[in-house]
């Protein structure tokens, strides 16, 4: 079967992205237009989301998995579905739903990107999405914070839908207890560049508080810049982080030996891998020279059950690929196993994830065993 190169892939504008929505003009081939911002804050997270699709489909073009053959590219003309984004989700969500059209893969970590009114609503169905879902690494961790935080805590987050689907979370675990967030302050993040917000107005309104728990909310960079205000004005709290926090080493390289008691979560088939994981891992890593992450993960997984989409359904059609994500049941990924249905189009919950808690000695995230 003949081989087809694929190109890297950049950040691009989303609406590029969906100049047709047919097939490929080659006969053979299946196009997927793939959008991922690969600079800025979240720039790792895009660079793994590329990486994780491209093993994908250089694995399904070597095998007969399909009668075509999948590859990406950034002009997107032809595309039978969009991938992404991690950083610009809500735009490409609108724009699934505008054009009746599949996205799937990292898709701004589901949560309100995908059910709008909350978990409990209905999804848009047009997003299939295969990231770290918000809504669930919030509740999670407020969970564990009712628990440990009689002084209450703090939630420092950013505007978009992924800053609120984290907090949306947390207020759903606080909301089950019949209790209320001791405080709640947006964060304007500069996600083009990376560059730390300042945070020590609410360093200093925690501790005036007496809190002694704080979730930031926020990008790495600034999760690290936090614990070294914290420090810098000697007062000791309990900081939770996010899926950000743990999915590479941007925060504990940045924070060091301050990133150490930070509590998160992470999928509990990336603290205890499969057979399957860590054979990904090492060619990830021979591959790219890089630790692959829990996104690259995700997105290798979206790319794979596109394959097996197209062969359930023979077709490529949106509204047929569309009914053959919402039938896809028990898909063994490396994220564990994962599926869709008309209700449900976020493949991670809060029982596929893990507490776990930064050991800097160890340099490792270890599981909480409180």
């Amino acid at each position: 079967m003949k081989k087809l190169a694929t190109t890297s892939t950049l950040l691009l504008a989303a609406t590029a992205m969906w100049a047709t929505t047919g097939r490929t003009s080659a006969a053979d081939d299946y196009l997927i237009g793939l959008i991922a911002g690969t600079t800025g804050a979240y720039g790792s997270t895009g660079i793994a989301t590329v990486n994780g699709s491209q093993m994908a489909v250089d694995e399904i073009n070597a095998s007969a998995t399909l009668s075509g053959q999948l590859y990406e590219k950034l002009l997107s003309e032809g595309a039978i579905v969009i991938a992404g984004s991690p950083d610009t989700g809500p735009v490409t969500a609108q724009l699934a739903e505008r054009h009746k059209f599949p996205t799937i893969g990292i898709v701004d970590d589901g949560g309100l990107t995908v059910n709008p009114d909350g978990p409990k609503g209905p999804p848009n169905p047009w997003v299939f999405d295969f990231g770290l879902n918000t809504f669930a690494w919030g509740e999670k961790i407020g969970e564990h914070a009712l628990k440990h935080c009689p002084d209450g805590l703090a939630v420092l987050h950013d505007p978009s839908t992924y800053g609120q689907g984290g907090l949306f979370g947390i207020q759903l675990a606080y909301d089950k207890a019949g209790q209320k967030i001791a405080m709640d302050h947006t964060i304007t993040e500069n996600w083009s560049t990376g560059a730390t917000a300042g945070l020590m107005p609410e360093v200093n309104a925690i501790k005036a508080a007496g809190i002694k728990c704080v979730d930031v909310w926020l990008t790495p960079q600034d999760q690290a810049a936090f614990v070294q205000d914290l420090q810098s004005i000697g007062y000791e709290a309990i900081v939770y982080g996010n899926d950000e926090t743990n999915a590479d080493d941007t925060y504990s390289s940045l924070a060091g030996e301050l990133a150490d008691g930070t509590i998160t979560a992470m999928l509990t088939t990336e603290l205890h891998p499969s057979a399957e994981l860590a054979a990904f891992r090492e060619a990830y890593k021979s591959k790219f020279g890089v630790e692959a992450t829990p996104f690259s993960a995700g997105a290798y997984d979206s790319i794979k059950m596109l394959a097996q989409v197209i062969g359930d359904v023979k077709s490529t059609k949106p509204e047929n690929l569309q009914k053959g994500f919402n039938a896809v049941k028990d898909f063994k990924g490396l994220t564990g196993n994962i599926g869709f249905s008309e209700d449900n189009h976020i493949t991670i919950n809060a029982d596929q994830i893990t507490l776990v808690k930064y050991d800097s000695k160890s340099k490792t995230w270890v599981e909480v065993s409180d």
